[in-house]
């Protein structure tokens, strides 16, 4: 159990880090599923990867762990001085 948590942490870092790239992936999964099936979940698919896009869509720009979006350690907690003119 242990391992899948840990896998789970994984794959959801990536999504956070890479969101257009899980997209892609869960797209094209979602093709093969269909070809393999003959269309005869298609709508049940549809719907599965449209909610999976909507978590997506929210997941861009927030902050995380990794670049470009995860916060700056050099700065401390504080985190970077703000600009004043």
């Amino acid at each position: 159990m242990p391992n899948l948590q840990r896998l789970l942490r994984q794959v959801l870092g990536f999504v956070r880090r890479n969101p257009d790239a899980a997209n892609r992936h869960l797209r094209r999964a979602g093709e093969t599923v269909k070809r393999r099936t003959g269309g005869k979940y298609n709508r049940h698919i549809d719907k599965a990867l449209g909610g999976v896009s909507r978590y997506l869509s929210n997941q861009r720009g927030r902050p995380g762990r990794g670049a470009p979006y995860g916060r700056d350690h050099r700065h401390g907690p504080g985190g970077p001085p703000k600009y004043r003119p």
